[in-house]
């Protein structure tokens, strides 16, 4: 996850910046893995690339009950149902770290069945993103690790449950 100063993490359903360093990392710790989003944030994703994201099997939250997520992607009725075939995929490759990538409403409501956080902190304010973390929502997390981006615009962290 990639958030301002402020927590901001979009605006009008898209990221409000365009960092490579942090798509490449995200790239880098998602690939062959599951991945929980909400329909928002898979529409963004094929919005940019025309299809899910390659390498990895989305579980999509939606309550369109007839909606097509693509290849390599399902969708599902509720983020607890989107975690628990996200979490079987997972066990059945022989893997055991989903990926929450958003969007607030996904997050907020998978926040308590996450362990770790690799949050992205981008060094600015912005003053028109629509969408944000809501405040303390690092509480329950102890910031356990952090390296260099590379970019000065932002600096990569880990948090880890308490």
């Amino acid at each position: 996850m990639a958030a301002d100063e402020n927590d901001v993490i979009g605006r009008d359903n898209a990221l409000p910046w365009h960092l490579p360093v942090d798509l490449a990392r995200f790239k880098r710790l998602t690939m062959g893995h599951a991945l929980v989003a909400g329909r928002h944030t898979h529409e963004s994703i094929l919005d940019r690339l025309g299809k899910p994201l390659p390498g990895r099997f989305t579980a999509v939250v939606t309550g369109k009950p007839d909606y097509a997520a693509g290849a390599g992607a399902a969708s599902q009725p509720s983020c607890r149902s989107a975690l628990g075939l996200a979490r079987s995929v997972e066990a059945f490759a022989q893997r055991d770290e989903v990926f929450v990538i958003g969007g607030a409403q996904v997050y907020g409501q998978l926040l308590d069945d996450v362990d770790r956080v690799y949050l992205t902190r981008v060094h600015q304010h912005l003053d028109d993103g629509d969408v944000a973390m809501p405040a303390g929502w690092l509480g329950a997390f102890e910031l356990t690790g952090g390296e260099e981006s590379g970019d000065s615009r932002c600096s990569f962290l880990t948090y880890d449950r308490r």
